[in-house]
């Protein structure tokens, strides 16, 4: 954040009437926020908005720790296909890229044909002065804030947790976090599909505490649990009747998780995930250090901003330890879209990984659609599974999940196989917003849904025997 009277931040206070909630995926779930000190960096916040399109770059498969390539395949493209769709694959980012006013990043996609393609754009770090010291050029392997892509591996570890009769799933609340209100009704599924109806933590008077209080003072999951149950009203809703998205949700299931199994969440994703799956970019921050560090976050407030630090309108913003912290298990996750998509393709697909018993029946739970009608939307209703949202594309199911830790975003999108083999995997990251657009009112997110249906159209053509383009 800006140490001057620069300094801005997004509110992510929420109440009744401040969420218009709809299909997840569609831009229909906007939460609006007022930033107190300078209107230039006023927000909105999308949670979320699905929807896609390197300067440097590198292409490669899962390699042998497990996970289908597609190079046994019949259907894979030749060496001269798959160059052409890495090409086309990088028009696309680049040109995302650079319409949505972003300093860096990254995608890879996975398709039987193609196998795991990574790529990257942009920079890591903008220079003061490049003719001296040159921009930090972003590579594929450079891990950034995931966001709410935390749920997935959450809710895909308390199903594990529940298989193996640890848990279950339909038990309430009320055994670990009987301070919350209708806390004997509000279940484990309820937490998982977004339908306990319990508040956020973002409160106006919360919102005060990280971003101009304490921004250095790391904040416990159980005392911030603590102000989403404290907040006004108790509850949103009736548990199980609506469908309202609130990341306290995941932060109980963290610290359920870490009660049931006696070990720290972090220990449990590494145990469980991160170090089977070979996931070395991969860390949940919060409570412990990363090792390296990630890019440096921006946001594009435009040439005219005044804002000492900016670097062509680009002004630097370091997601604080506070909020980091408090977002935890609900969206710390650091990640890059090459361990996201192996995680993805492992939860989703685990045929491609015999070596993980585990993991089988974990798909089919999370997938268990929870149709409710939307909180304050009329007729809106939301299809949401345990910690992802699932739609339907010519009539065919989709999977995914969008994360915004500000001004980080990332987003997966799986659309399964109709047969026996892989499907088709589009992860993307990015490390800014847009205040230039409208910077009396709100920040934009960047649309990664223009990006993933680009990308989504190149994988189509070439998966299709059809010269990419």
């Amino acid at each position: 954040m800006l140490e001057s009277s620069e300094q801005s931040r997004p509110n992510f206070s929420q109440d009744k009437n401040s969420l218009s909630a709809g299909l997840y995926g569609f831009g229909s779930m906007i939460r609006v926020a007022q930033i107190t000190k300078n209107p230039i960096f006023a927000a909105i916040v999308v949670l979320p908005i699905f929807a896609l399109v390197a300067s440097v770059f590198t292409a490669c498969s899962f390699g042998s720790g497990g996970g289908n390539n597609g190079s046994s395949r019949e259907n894979v493209a030749s060496k001269a296909e798959i160059a052409a769709t890495l090409n086309d694959l990088q028009v696309a980012l680049d040109s995302w890229r650079e319409n949505e006013r972003i300093t860096g990043a990254s995608m890879s996609v996975f398709s039987a044909a193609t196998g795991q393609l990574d790529l990257a754009s942009g920079v890591a770090k903008r220079s003061i002065d490049p003719d001296r010291f040159p921009d930090e050029i972003l590579t594929v392997d450079r891990p950034m804030f995931a966001g709410d892509l935390t749920h997935t591996l959450v809710a895909a570890l308390v199903i594990q947790l529940a298989r193996q009769g640890a848990l279950t799933l339909d038990s309430p609340i009320a055994e670990w976090f009987p301070e919350i209100e209708q806390a004997s009704r509000i279940t484990i599924r309820n937490l998982l599909e977004h339908t306990s109806g319990i508040p956020v933590f973002y409160t106006e008077d919360f919102l005060d505490v990280l971003y101009e209080q304490e921004p250095n003072l790391a904040q416990s999951p159980d005392d911030v649990i603590a102000v989403a149950a404290a907040a006004s009203g108790g509850s949103y809703f009736s548990p199980g009747t609506q469908y309202g998205y609130s990341k306290t949700n995941f932060l109980i299931l963290g610290r359920v998780i870490e009660m049931v199994t006696g070990q720290p969440l972090e220990a449990e994703l590494r145990d469980s995930f991160f170090e089977p799956l070979g996931l070395d970019n991969t860390y949940l921050a919060g409570r412990e250090n990363i090792p390296g560090s990630t890019p440096l976050g921006y946001e594009y407030a435009g040439p005219g901003t005044n804002a000492p630090t900016a670097v062509d309108g680009h002004v630097p913003q370091t997601p604080a330890i506070s909020v980091i912290s408090a977002e935890w298990a609900s969206g710390a996750l650091v990640s890059t879209p090459r361990d996201i998509t192996r995680l993805v393709q492992a939860i989703f697909e685990p045929q491609e990984f015999p070596e993980f018993p585990e993991l089988d029946g974990v798909a089919q739970e999370m997938l268990r659609i929870a149709d409710h009608p939307a909180q304050e939307s009329g007729p809106v209703r939301v299809d949401s599974g345990a910690g992802v949202f699932v739609w339907t594309e010519n009539g065919k199911q989709v999977v995914g999940q969008f994360g915004f830790l500000y001004p980080f975003s990332a987003q997966f999108t799986y659309w399964p196989e109709s047969g026996s083999g892989p499907g088709i995997i589009i992860v993307v990251m990015a490390n800014e917003v847009d205040s230039s657009r409208n910077p009396n009112s709100n920040f934009q997110l960047p649309v990664i849904e223009d990006l993933t249906k680009g990308a989504k159209r190149i994988l189509d053509a070439v998966q299709k025997g059809r010269p990419a383009r």
